[in-house]
């Protein structure tokens, strides 16, 4: 596979789960910040824009949070770029994806998030935006052969959840709000009921855990681990490999998860940091091992 089509591919997977992740998590940090007014506006803002990587001073109450994240097309730290990119990608590879998906992220694309709909309803606008992603990702499900294109987007989106929960966990909405806090984080991550049948007190502590560890729940950190070391092994049956060094960084990371028994709330705050760096890491050598061009063959007489 030619290593513009497979970046292409690696990065669609990225910007999609960046897509889905934000808006989750905007949506239930805008309603607890307008719900419960027991934290400054200021404060919860500037909390959610750190753990986003976006500017500071770009917000300073919920309306203004909203704008901030929602963004524009040519910030892909935003909703709205995230989106956009993963539709410039798709362009680039037309020619081996299929219609349906590019036609499900294209709608996507050009529906967009509406100001007013923003204004008067944030929430219901977010999870708008969900629904049309969900139905990108079903459609990648059942149209993408499972080849190495299929591969390298399994891996940018696991590695991007793994550093997307990361992200909603650093926000601390338990410490913020320990009343709705912890349903908060859980709701950001899709896993609210999944979390209620493990019988778990409802904490922050054992939302945190739960998030991290949980071998079963799609979107908790081990369980992304151990997808990406499977997209990186079936790679590497395919003959896509860059020596070793991607499956030890991922392989590394998700044996870290797996073994990590009863960790206190310290340790669990030490695993998360270690994700991040970890997923950092493994994208570096993605990009630098199948997407760098290695130079020009300079012929001479």
């Amino acid at each position: 596979m030619l290593s513009r089509i497979a970046e292409s591919y690696f990065w669609i997977g990225r910007y999609l789960e960046r897509a889905e992740a934000t808006s989750r998590l905007l949506a239930e940090h805008h309603q607890l910040m307008v719900e419960e007014r027991t934290v400054p506006e200021e404060l919860a803002a500037a909390v959610l824009l750190d753990a986003l990587s976006l500017p500071p001073q770009s917000a300073t109450d919920a309306g203004n949070l909203v704008t901030a994240v929602v963004g524009n097309s040519s910030d892909p730290a935003t909703i709205s770029g995230a989106i956009t990119m993963a539709r410039e990608n798709a362009r680039g590879v037309r020619e081996s994806l299929s219609a349906d998906v590019f036609e499900a992220l294209n709608a996507a694309h050009l529906a967009g998030i509406r100001g007013p709909m923003v204004a008067t309803s944030p929430a219901y606008a977010l999870y708008r935006v969900v629904e049309r992603l969900a139905v990108v990702v079903g459609q990648i499900d059942w149209t993408v052969p499972r080849d190495e294109g299929h591969l390298f987007l399994s891996l940018g989106r696991s590695l991007e959840r793994l550093d997307m929960m990361a992200r909603v966990l650093a926000v601390r909405h338990d410490q913020l709000w320990p009343e709705g806090g912890p349903v908060a984080t859980l709701r950001s991550a899709a896993a609210l009921n999944a979390f209620l049948r493990t019988q778990h007190p409802l904490n922050g502590d054992e939302v945190r855990r739960f998030l991290l560890l949980d071998p079963d729940h799609p979107r908790s950190m081990r369980a992304s681990s151990s997808n990406a070391e499977e997209a990186v092994r079936g790679l590497a049956a395919r003959g896509a490999s860059d020596g070793g060094d991607l499956l030890r960084e991922v392989g590394l990371l998700r044996s870290q998860l797996e073994y990590a028994v009863d960790p206190q709330a310290e340790e669990v705050d030490g695993l998360i940091e270690l994700v991040q760096q970890s997923t950092a890491r493994a994208s570096d050598v993605v990009a630098a091992a199948f997407f760098r061009p290695v130079g020009t063959i300079v012929w001479s007489n």
